[in-house]
């Protein structure tokens, strides 16, 4: 991968999941993100941005373990429709972001990365900072608001807690590689950790979406679910653990987006940590969503309960 990669000229697989948006979240020639990059010590992130100058908030749109920016970005159009502009970076080794050195590729590296973009953007022009957290984005988008502490707001569809043993049991295809592998990559950290193994084969992509097109092309996306990670990136994840418990956060409001019908991570796995937040929170169930919301009610439900965030955020 080099910085002569573009989502929006030579990297062009995205274009497929558009006919599964309603027309006016599409990404087409008529509404493309602009493409930047940023270099920080050895990481190279590839940037969507859908600018809109007059906007009174700025939102960073964090993916999953199955996604990119660029998968996002129908909902970044949409945000960006009512006038707010969004910020979607490529997490290494997604999309089209990489390192230069694979032994430093940690989930901390992750949230270090994400912390330098709110540097840079509130450098930039100085507007307020909310991360919107898709699937295990949601997380962490908490461990970044936490290290950060600049952020306005925190929006999550999921809360995926690694360090409770019942969720990450829940990620993987199964128990046996659950407790057995996880046992095994911090026994031996210095003989796995630079293994690299496709994100399919060890969480429960196949749920990733309720629509079996959809989930075949995000699976076979070599530049999202069809992504290889380095086995240090999938330890450190799992073994990570709030720096600032739940029970301490008033840092910023919170906004719990859930899809109802999520297969993947389930709301009774987010329940537990979103409870017990300290600061000023509200939890909204998408009905009829999947992991992945698609689903025209849930979208809709989605889209109303953000952009009250956003307004009450504003105040």
């Amino acid at each position: 991968m080099n910085k002569d990669s573009s989502y929006n000229q030579s990297v062009t697989y995205w274009k497929q999941y558009q006919k599964f948006f309603p027309d006016d979240m599409q990404i087409n020639e008529g509404h493309l993100p602009a493409e930047e990059w940023m270099t920080w010590n050895h990481a190279h992130i590839h940037l969507d941005r859908m600018p809109a100058p007059n906007a009174p908030l700025k939102i960073i749109f964090i993916h999953g373990a199955g996604g990119n920016g660029r998968l996002l970005a129908p909902y970044a159009r949409m945000l960006q429709t009512y006038g707010y502009e969004v910020v979607s970076p490529d997490l290494p080794p997604y999309g089209l972001s990489y390192t230069d050195s694979a032994e430093s590729l940690d989930y901390q590296l992750w949230i270090d990365i994400l912390n330098e973009l709110i540097e840079q953007e509130l450098r930039r022009d100085g507007k307020p900072i909310i991360l919107l957290g898709s699937s295990i984005g949601g997380m962490l988008a908490y461990h970044t608001a936490v290290q950060s502490k600049q952020v306005k707001g925190l929006i999550a569809t999921t809360f995926v807690d690694t360090s409770d043993v019942k969720v990450r049991d829940q990620l993987a295809p199964n128990i046996l590689i659950s407790r057995l592998g996880g046992w095994c990559m911090n026994q031996f950290p210095a003989l796995l950790d630079s293994l690299q193994i496709s994100v399919n084969k060890v969480s429960r992509m196949k749920l990733i979406t309720n629509n079996a097109e959809l989930t075949r092309l995000i699976m076979n996306d070599s530049h999202a679910a069809g992504t290889k990670i380095p086995l240090r990136l999938l330890r450190t994840f799992l073994n990570m653990k709030p720096v600032l418990k739940p029970q301490h956060f008033d840092l910023c409001p919170v906004l719990l987006v859930h899809p109802q019908l999520d297969p993947m991570t389930p709301y009774r796995f987010s329940k537990p940590f979103y409870g017990h937040l300290k600061s000023r929170k509200e939890s909204v169930i998408l009905e009829g969503a999947g992991h992945f919301p698609i689903e025209p009610q849930g979208l809709e439900q989605m889209i109303m309960a953000v952009l009250a965030f956003f307004e009450n955020s504003r105040g």
